[in-house]
């Protein structure tokens, strides 16, 4: 009977293990130093998570948020929150179409006082829904339709400038397009977020981290995941940018009902 050189050289080593007593210990060495390299990746994973103001335990659930946060390092929104959205910044933002281009082909609906922000937008009929386990809230597009682009363009610019670890490095106002860079707090890492306009009233946010960009060097950059960095990067740029948008519609309403005569 042919017995595969894989077993024999598997009984050699554990017999070797089992009466030598310098491999032994050798042995117990390397399984402890794994253990604790592996518990120290555990946490530092989620440290930096928490850093990054995501959890792997929101929707669409504890599997998928794992996956992505360690196969992927680029984010951007969507209308349908799709986790699987890459972020592609190599081509330069379109430029602003006319203002014959841009006429809505139907009315957009009005946002009465400060509600919840739009989350879709004239195309989201033709767009295919994203699988349920794949949707990310965090990563649906926001929406505020009523609000001047160039408006939409002033307040994104003081939002940015409010965050901490951010800061713009390219303002395009004939784009409505603000190129910038978040820096992390500890390890300076640096990565790089596009923040879009639309004529709609949607604002695109798009994030990739800076150790996928074309060309770099880092060793890093073998390591495909981003530990939820830019999908929190996103995030934290809407929770910022939605109570100044509240302000917005809440001084539009109040204009309205001045216009409006007494009973």
């Amino acid at each position: 009977m042919f017995t595969p050189p894989e077993l024999v050289i598997a009984a050699v080593v554990l017999t070797a293990m089992i009466f030598i007593p310098v491999l032994r210990r050798l042995l117990g060495l390397i399984i402890r130093l794994a253990i604790f390299f592996a518990a120290v990746a555990v946490v530092a994973a989620g440290v930096t998570m928490i850093l990054n103001n995501e959890t792997i335990f929101e929707r669409p659930g504890f599997s998928q948020r794992v996956v992505r946060f360690v196969t992927m390092n680029s984010a951007a929104a969507s209308a349908t929150g799709s986790g699987s959205v890459t972020c592609v910044m190599e081509n330069p933002p379109p430029a602003a179409p006319t203002a014959a281009a841009t006429a809505p082909h139907k009315k957009a609906a009005k946002r009465e006082g400060a509600a919840g922000p739009q989350t879709t937008r004239n195309d989201v009929s033709n767009a295919s829904p994203a699988p349920l386990d794949d949707v990310f809230p965090e990563l649906i597009r926001r929406g505020y339709p009523g609000i001047s682009r160039d408006k939409l363009f002033k307040l994104s610019q003081d939002t940015v400038n409010s965050l901490g670890g951010w800061r713009i490095v390219k303002s395009s106002p004939s784009n409505f397009t603000l190129d910038c860079i978040y820096t992390s707090r500890f390890f300076k890492f640096e990565d790089d977020v596009r923040i879009t306009m639309d004529p709609s009233g949607d604002i695109e946010v798009c994030s990739r981290s800076g150790l996928a960009r074309p060309g770099t060097t880092s060793i890093l950059r073998y390591f495909p995941g981003d530990l939820g960095a830019n999908v929190g990067h996103i995030k934290q740029f809407y929770e910022a940018l939605e109570p100044k948008m509240d302000e917005v519609y809440k001084e539009e309403q109040d204009k309205q009902n001045a216009k409006k005569p007494p009973h």
